[in-house]
């Protein structure tokens, strides 16, 4: 088995579901490298994105699953990390359940088993799709 696939089955068995197809592909593609500031519309205004998570030779802080052993204990259940806001807070792609395909915002600083979240986009394309060059 390649590296990557090896990862990706990785993600899937500490989050305990399989990744979409759609979501593979935009990992295997590689996210947007950020060399310039985004962001995306959210809570009426343009929410810093620091960076995407990726399955790539990268820092170790960007990569999905090393990232996933650290988190999914406190995640919302099927909740996967796509990209980190400048806060260290999540833009989650929900991979199964009744917001499966939605990107959600989850909050770190919260008691553990709270799992409120706040919708974003209703998918990973629209969310892409959102994003804004941002001023330093």
């Amino acid at each position: 088995m390649l590296q990557f696939e090896r990862r990706v089955k990785d993600v899937e068995a500490t989050i305990g579901v399989s990744l979409p197809p759609e979501h593979v592909r935009f990992l295997r593609e590689g996210p947007p490298s950020l060399d310039e500031p985004v962001g995306v519309p959210f809570r009426g205004e343009v929410w810093d994105i620091s960076y995407f998570f990726r399955l790539d030779d990268g820092p170790n802080h960007k990569q999905l699953d090393k990232t996933c052993r650290l988190v999914s204990d406190v995640l919302p259940e099927h909740a996967l990390p796509v990209a980190e806001d400048h806060a260290g807070n999540f833009f989650c792609l929900f991979v199964a359940g009744p917001n499966a395909g939605r990107i959600v915002w989850w909050d770190h600083e919260r008691d553990l088993g709270d799992d409120h979240v706040e919708d974003v986009a209703p998918s990973l394309a629209t969310f892409l799709t959102a994003l804004r060059p941002r001023e330093e």
